[in-house]
């Protein structure tokens, strides 16, 4: 998975110097990309768009772009791999560049718990504090007194005095004579010690 970052430069050797910083940091010919600005009255907005997203620019930040290099900027985008997005930005940053008029994404600082890892790994709040947690995550009321219960909205008892509900409704014996009555109803032979 590869993330992409763009930057604009107002200087062309700031874009050269650029691309050749990343690829001396071992960006290779497939992951840098650069669009200087057109020759004078070529500077068609839409074929500029359309040029800047050949380079896996998304097309409504592509007419963003397009505007600035229409303008005598040099767009330079790198497509950093999974784990070089850091390095990339850190050498697309140190070239001297422009407002683009895109802005930067905005990361979430993660913060670790190490009495909380999975909520912390998958960002999501601790349960522990809350008297009903699973109420809370998932938006829902909680049952509370003076309320009709699920029991009550299903038109169930609550309590029941049958010691074996479930054994009752089906017509089951709870409790058999047969030391071994999953072996008797499959006819399969005891083992014996």
């Amino acid at each position: 998975m590869t993330q992409t970052i763009s930057r604009l430069y107002g200087a062309a050797s700031d874009a050269v110097a650029c691309v050749a910083d990343l690829k001396e940091h071992g960006f290779g010919e497939g992951e840098v990309y650069a669009v200087a600005p057109p020759p004078p009255g070529q500077n068609d907005l839409s074929t500029l768009a359309a040029t800047i997203a050949q380079g896996n620019v998304l097309k409504a930040k592509a007419a963003v772009y397009a505007e600035g290099v229409a303008k005598g900027g040099t767009l330079v985008t790198c497509h950093a791999p999974f784990g070089a997005a850091a390095k990339a930005t850190a050498i697309l940053d140190r070239h001297n560049r422009i407002d683009s008029g895109v802005p930067d994404p905005v990361y979430p600082r993660i913060i670790y718990d190490d009495a909380a890892p999975f909520s912390s790994s998958l960002q999501i709040p601790a349960l522990l504090d809350d008297p009903a947690p699973l109420s809370s995550f998932w938006n829902l009321p909680v049952l509370t007194p003076g309320r009709a219960s699920l029991s009550e909205k299903l038109e169930l008892a609550e309590l029941s005095s049958n010691p074996a509900p479930l054994s009752s409704a089906l017509g089951w014996s709870t409790l058999s004579s047969n030391p071994a009555p999953l072996s008797s109803l499959f006819k399969l032979p005891l083992l014996k010690g």
